[in-house]
């Protein structure tokens, strides 16, 4: 299927009436004159099929240009060239300022193969309606770098304090990672032992976090697919669900996952207060289980407050799913994120729990909370059959250790998830 325009004989010249076509030319849907990029993405959904919106006789709804190259939208999803786009205000609701991402940035090179979960990375925003306090995401490079970027396009003061009150897509993405594959030359493809040449959505921000996230995602997991590259997706949102048809047609080779520390809603909603709670979390990998696509867990990071009755009975849960490997990794106490859990905490009057997270700024005290709370997770693991628990001790952790207690992690960290992907 594909697009198809038909000018406005009373209008002017990019005054057309745009429909959606299948390939004996059989009109199969009309959308009128200026459909909005949300149509246009819920159209590609309900069809299954993806549309490349470049160079296809569509307008933009501010100076009636043809679109031909980057484009971006308005939050009510009317059509933007770049250049109105990149003039435009952005806009706030709830809280949560967004605008579009500047970014040229299409498919990044990743060092996630450490954990055994990619070489590449796809991010379909900068910034993430959840809000974690304990994600480290602000302080890496990707968003740290860019301040200057996010204070004209957000007015963003600090990146940490305010993650969670700024979100900047980028809708033209599908085009971009479709244009930059056809150019690709995969004998030169990335391929660590661990990370196995996977494409991961995505590292710095949830890809399902709201409609506009999740439209863009499909559009770069369906170029993905047409590829054959494996691709892993990670995300809090159940809305990744909407996606299942297109995830079956992967054969295999692509695995979704989500990310679960605890199952303490209370706990949750002071750490996480924007993000999904998680039995919502565990419904969708239950959908995803009932249609048979590959999944995992991301039991990260979990939290000093957990008793081994907690850890079992998140991993009896996660054992109802039947993931193909949980990865695991005790919360790390480094920098402001951390101390912003702490803050959270106290703030929300759960004192005891501030106390037990505060006491992990003592080194020594960290050091054993954390190879106490991964060997806890891997001993209540082997009393289930379909289990398998993938380690993430930090580097942090193994300069902290030595001898056959060192030994010990490293392999940890060396070992490749046991996904097969589509061998």
């Amino acid at each position: 299927m594909q697009l198809e325009t038909k000018r406005d004989p009373d209008g002017g010249w990019y005054d057309r009436f745009v429909r959606l076509v299948d390939d004996d030319g059989h009109v199969v849907e009309e959308f009128g004159k200026e459909p909005t990029l949300n149509e246009l993405r819920e159209a590609e959904r309900r069809h299954g099929v993806r549309l490349n919106l470049w160079q296809q006789g569509l307008v933009c709804s501010e100076c009636g240009n043809q679109i031909t190259d980057r484009f971006s939208a308005k939050r009510d999803g009317e059509l933007l060239c770049w250049d109105c786009a990149s003039s435009a205000e952005g806009d706030e609701q709830g809280g949560l300022r967004t605008n579009i991402d500047p970014t040229k940035t299409v498919l990044s090179e990743s060092k996630l193969f450490k954990k055994s979960l990619c070489d590449y990375v796809i991010n379909v925003a900068t910034g993430c309606r959840h809000g974690c306090k304990f994600c480290y995401v602000p302080s890496t490079p990707a968003v740290d770098n860019r301040e200057d970027m996010l204070e004209e396009q957000a007015d963003v003061d600090d990146p940490q304090k305010d993650w969670g009150d700024y979100l900047l897509y980028r809708d033209d993405l599908p085009e971009r990672v479709h244009e930059g594959l056809q150019d690709t030359d995969f004998d030169d493809w990335k391929t660590t032992r661990r990370g196995r040449g996977v494409v991961m959505l995505s590292s710095g921000t949830d890809c399902y976090q709201d409609r506009r996230a999740a439209q863009i995602t499909r559009g770069c997991v369906h170029e993905l697919i047409e590829h054959d590259i494996p691709t892993r997706i990670l995300t809090r949102s159940p809305n990744v669900t909407r996606d299942i048809d297109l995830f079956k047609q992967a054969d295999g080779n692509l695995t979704v996952g989500s990310s679960i520390p605890s199952f303490d809603t209370a706990l949750i909603e002071v750490l996480e207060p924007k993000a999904p709670p998680p039995q919502a979390r565990w419904e969708a990998l239950n959908e995803l289980f009932k249609s048979g696509v590959p999944r995992f867990v991301s039991f990260s990071p979990t939290y000093p407050t957990m008793d081994c009755g907690d850890i079992r009975t998140a991993l009896e849960w996660f054992s109802a799913v039947d993931p193909e490997v949980v990865f695991h990794e005790p919360i790390n106490p480094r920098g402001i994120n951390f101390e912003m859990c702490v803050e959270s905490l106290r703030e929300a009057g759960m004192e005891d729990e501030a106390d037990q997270f505060e006491r992990l700024t003592n080194t020594m005290r960290w050091k054993e909370y954390a190879i106490n709370q991964i060997e806890l997770v891997r001993e209540v693991a082997e009393d289930f059959d379909n289990l398998s628990i993938h380690s993430w001790p930090s580097q942090d952790l193994i300069r902290e250790t030595s001898g056959k207690q060192c030994n010990a992690l490293k392999r940890m960290r060396k070992q490749v998830s046991p996904e097969t992907f589509a061998e």
